[in-house]
């Protein structure tokens, strides 16, 4: 009756599963993914609502283990690769840590008290696993165990008040089949300002790296930010058990005389909230073994392990290497490093990201000091082949640089110094070719073919702007000079064939004149195409763009002047696409500015004029200074710039930064050159040029995540195809797409919020999403579907009062109007967190505010309208209906229906033939209430109380037939109910309703905040509900009664 279909939810356990497949732990289920194509193999349940926390998988793939809370469940593996539930078992306590031996299939487990177990993994006598260890009254918060022989296991125990225990275990086994063992404790000691989250035992391979000396190393981390390393090689110390020693509980007392302490090697502090784990990483090849450590922020940090230079007193040093963000949000939950040379993280936003570990720095290279000799430093470079620079000195001599794979840089001299190209120069280049324009007014050409430099123009004033332009189907290169203080700029064209020598023969010049103070900062040519003739189009310094036609007589003449696309700020890049015949626009104009966003602009050429409609423009995730972008197949361009002291590429198809390079900032000379999966960035710092080279992302995401964060609304438009609309605590709004086989996948992120977003929902035509948060805010997007991706704007800001902590926490699209000239006028009824409601009229960036009244002190949590009325939900349980008064300014509630103990947190409705409604209200009183409302404003409730172990936050109606309906409900307790209502028309009130419970499932979406009916491809229902992730359920045809 529901069938699961798909979920998107935090991983919580990872392992390699052979060369070829990793296993995850989403929830409930197993999940095996392919690491070459990411395409899901199986997906097997292993719990019925307990997550999976941990997978140990033997190194013969031929059994293993996965664990949850206090349960385990053994896995039996094929050799096709396939993955099959054994028997459930339970431990007798949460388990923290679980180890294989692969000799003789023994598995140790350590729980929360500090006890181990051991079981046989091929036994199937016993369905409970006994400890053999038996706890004691520590919590802990962290552990990590490893078998040092078949009968030799070792222990690191972190606990919540920051002690860290090492301890050891004597396996035996007896005939009779059951273990025994004995414990011995080696270490006890405080080791952190904090609770300790993460500790890891080395293998002696690992330890070896840094010292003969070292047998075994320790390292552990902590919520006071603080990685630190132990040795921990000396296995015959002694010291009583934690619970032996007099030590006070809580955070604060000082143990400087620590007598049962190993030596402190090194520590480091990193992250920028909590840290969780902490893993080794030893790479084969290079003989190195270092730390990486995995934080709250999301983000992990490899540290170099050095001798000396650490804290004094300390014999070695933790490094900081490298940091990197595969995951969005917060919380890297899962770890797996037991593959040489590959590591696997997964976080709260779902995603699976594998990294190498080798060659894994991101720190740049230097490659060379700015003074090439005589004290003649570079000033300006830019790439004319992949590792090829033209560079121009400040005496203005010309030079190649060429950089090999190595870093190093050697120098080609092609000019001597040109006294116009002293201490000030302008570079364009492209493939195999480069323009330097000059204080003169003088324009030189360099080509890689003839490798020589020859002067293409004089224009007898200062070069201030050069770009060159040449579309994939043009046969010829243009190239755009202006110079400074000229109302007219330059247009050059040349056959692409006379690339390698455009002075070969006198080149095309026109003559093009430019608006009043339109200062040139980007460019590009399109056409000519069968739809449209050749046009230029200008990108200004106060952030507005021109279009040039071309005449009869083959010169450019202004068309169109597009003002303040990106504010008063500088235009930086422009590209024009041009649009099939099946496309109602002839060009996509896309554009970056210096106001940190990338625009679209709908082109529509009629005779001679130009049609301009902005479809898109949003604010990009780094900036404000966003310097250019370049396209790939997909017909999305990726875009790069700076934040704060770094660089960034950001791909817009798949919305996530493939390329960050720590290089000081904006304000510098710096040369990009972009390829499909980074590029190489060379840039000038401290007198001093370095270079970042990326030819392959840093990390293979094998699923793609989502917010990261809480997701608090949810929205479904009502067009298709349909996108869904997610708002988080991340403060993000995402527009998803959704399919069985991919799953979600993000088409825009809507950065605007400044607090998490509260409420969602979308006009009747699907061309308008509203959104609401907290400081008052309120906003309208105008969603647009163009032929490579979906186009958002935001229309309107809603009106603030001086109330700026006030919330909107509902509202409601009560008409839509077509107006003349101003698109469509929407009626919106608002309900606030201070108990007021407000009815006010938008329409294209204008509002009015029609009426607005007071509750009580009670916060309104949802307005709707039902049966005619006008009513809203709030925190004392009770519905209250509105009226206008006879002035139409002031909104009274006239009468007001209790149904709940507690806050009313979701309504559904469902009109009936006799105009009468049912409204549904899920309580946070755990009960659902049922009822019925007249055309008078009579309502009678049925409440089912209990209803869930906890909270209803949300509810659906599913409409069926003969007067019975579908409503489905989810909970933090996180189930999902499907119940049939059916009605009596006959007769009225509460008597008229009978609720039947038909299905009861789990979910692995905690927090679950809401839920909406959506349709799948195959035209099924499904139900998509969010919290914690993401979770569909198909409600199959006998459920549409």
């Amino acid at each position: 009756m529901l069938e699961h279909v798909y979920h998107r939810v935090p991983v919580t356990a990872l392992a390699f599963y052979g060369d070829h497949v990793i296993v995850a732990g989403e929830g409930n289920l197993l999940q095996a993914y392919d690491i070459k194509s990411g395409a899901k193999l199986r997906s097997l349940r292993i719990f019925e609502d307990q997550s999976i926390h941990g997978i140990l998988l033997a190194e013969d793939l031929r059994c293993g283990l996965a664990w949850g809370g206090s349960l385990l469940r053994k896995l039996r593996l094929d050799c096709e690769d396939q993955i099959d539930a054994g028997p459930c078992l339970q431990a007798t306590d949460w388990i923290l840590d679980a180890a294989l031996c692969d000799e003789d299939g023994a598995v140790a487990v350590v729980t929360a008290h500090n006890a181990l177990s051991i079981m046989d993994l091929g036994s199937a006598e016993h369905s409970v696993v006994d400890s053999v260890i038996p706890g004691s009254n520590c919590i802990l918060y962290s552990a990590h165990v490893t078998w040092q022989a078949p009968s030799q296991c070792l222990v690191a125990s972190g606990t919540a008040f920051g002690d860290i225990i090492v301890w050891s275990a004597s396996i035996s086994k007896p005939e009779k089949g059951h273990f025994s063992a004995q414990a011995q404790t080696h270490y006890t000691f405080s080791a952190h300002e904090g609770s300790i989250f993460g500790v890891r035992l080395s293998t002696q391979r690992e330890a070896r790296q840094l010292g003969d000396r070292y047998e075994c190393l320790l390292a552990s981390c902590s919520d006071d930010r603080q990685v630190k390393l132990w040795d921990v090689s000396d296995r015959s110390a002694i010291s009583p058990h934690l619970t032996e020693l007099q030590r006070d509980t809580g955070f604060g007392g000082k143990h400087d005389d620590e007598e049962y302490a190993p030596p402190c090697l090194a520590r480091a502090m990193g992250h920028v909230s909590r840290i969780w784990q902490v893993r080794f990483v030893h790479h084969i090849a290079e003989q190195v073994t270092q730390i990486m450590s995995f934080g709250e922020d999301a983000s992990n940090i490899t540290w170099n392990i050095r001798h000396g230079g650490g804290d004094p007193g300390l014999p070695l040093a933790l490094i900081q290497n490298s940091v990197q963000t595969a995951h969005a949000g917060k919380h890297i939950w899962a770890v797996e490093s037991r593959k040489p040379d590959q590591i696997l993280s997964g976080g709260a936003d779902g995603a699976i990201a594998m990294r190498s570990t080798v060659g894994n720095s991101s720190a740049p290279e230097q490659i060379a000091n700015l003074t090439i000799g005589s004290g003649d430093n570079i000033r300006a470079y830019s790439f004319i082949q992949e590792g090829l620079l033209l560079a121009v000195t400040e005496s203005g001599a010309v030079v190649t640089c060429q950089i090999d794979t190595a870093g190093s840089l050697s120098m080609q001299p092609i000019s001597a110094a040109i006294p116009s190209l002293c201490n000030y120069s302008v570079i364009a280049s492209m493939h195999g070719a480069a323009f330097i324009g000059s204080t003169t007014g003088a324009v030189y050409a360099y080509t890689r073919e003839n490798r020589g430099l020859t002067l293409l123009l004089e224009l007898g004033r200062k070069i201030a702007f050069l770009a060159l332009s040449s579309q994939t189907n043009s046969e010829a290169v243009h190239l755009l000079v202006t110079t400074v203080g000229n109302t007219h700029a330059t247009l050059v064209s040349f056959p692409t064939g006379n690339i390698a020598s455009p002075t070969a023969q006198e080149p095309n010049k026109q003559s093009l004149t430019l608006p009043d103070g339109f200062v040139v900062t980007s460019f590009d040519i399109s056409g000519p195409t069968d739809r449209t003739p050749s046009f230029i189009i200008l990108g200004a310094r106060n952030g507005s763009i021109a279009i040039l036609n071309a005449s009869s007589e083959g010169a450019f003449v202004l068309a169109k002047l597009i003002p303040k696309v990106h504010g008063k700020d500088a235009v930086t890049a422009i590209s024009c696409r041009t649009c099939d015949h099946n496309s109602t626009h002839d060009a996509l104009l896309h554009s970056t500015g210096r106001d940190g966003t990338y625009a679209i602009n709908a082109l529509r050429k009629t005779g001679y004029e130009w049609e301009v409609e902005l479809v898109h423009q949003l604010e990009l995730p780094f900036g404000p200074n966003v310097e250019g972008m370049s396209f790939r197949f997909s017909g999305v361009p990726m875009v790069w710039g700076f934040r704060g002291k770094q660089f960034v590429l950001y791909d817009l198809s798949i919305q996530r930064e493939i390329m960050t390079v720590d290089c000081g900032g904006a304000h510098r000379i710096f040369a990009f050159q972009p390829s499909p999966e980074g590029g190489t960035l060379v840039w000038t710092q401290q007198s001093k040029i370095f270079r970042r080279r990326q030819s392959g992302q840093a990390h293979q995401l094998l699923n793609s995540g989502g917010h990261g964060r809480e997701i608090k609304a949810i929205a479904v438009s009502p067009t298709e195809p349909q996108i869904i609309a997610t708002g988080a605590e991340d403060t993000n709004i995402k527009l998803l797409s959704f399919d069985a086989k991919g799953g979600f996948r993000c088409l825009q992120t809507l950065k605007k919020h400044n607090t998490g977003i509260q409420h969602l929902q979308w006009s009747s035509d699907g061309q308008y999403l509203f959104s609401s948060g907290g400081f008052e805010e309120f906003y309208v997007w105008r969603i647009s579907r163009l032929p490579s991706e979906i186009g958002v704007i935001c229309e309107g800001v809603h009106p603030r009062t001086a109330k700026s902590d006030l919330r909107v926490m509902g509202f409601n699209i009560t008409s839509e109007k077509p107006i003349a000239d101003r698109g469509i006028e929407f009626s919106i009824l608002f309900a606030y967190s201070d108990s007021s409601v407000q009815q006010w009229s938008y329409g294209s960036g204008s509002w009015t505010l029609i009426a607005s009244g007071d509750y009580l002190t009670a916060c309104l949590t949802e307005v709707f309208t039902s049966a005619g009325q006008r009513i809203t939900a709030a925190t004392d349980g009770h519905l209250a209906l509105w009226y206008t008064s006879p002035s139409g300014d002031a909104l009274t509630w006239r009468s007001r229906h209790g149904v709940h103990r507690n806050a009313i947190l979701d309504v559904a409705t469902h009109e009936l033939q006799d105009r009468s409604s049912l409204i549904f209200t899920a309580g946070d009183d755990n009960a659902i209430g049922i009822s019925r409302i007249d055309e008078l404003g009579s309502i009678k409730s049925l409440i089912i109380p209990r209803a869930h172990a906890a909270a209803v936050t949300g509810l659906v109606i599913i409409p069926g037939m003969d007067n019975t309906l579908s409503m489905i409900s989810v909970s933090t307790d996180q189930r999902l109910k499907l119940w049939e209502v059916s009605i009596d028309a006959t007769s009225h009130g509460a008597d008229s309703i009978d609720v039947k419970l038909k299905r009861n499932v789990s979910t692995s979406v905690a927090d679950v905040s809401s839920i909406e009916v959506c349709k799948l491809v195959d035209e099924s229902n499904a139900v998509i509900l969010a919290g914690v992730g993401m979770d569909v359920w198909r409600i199959s045809a006998e459920n549409m009664l």
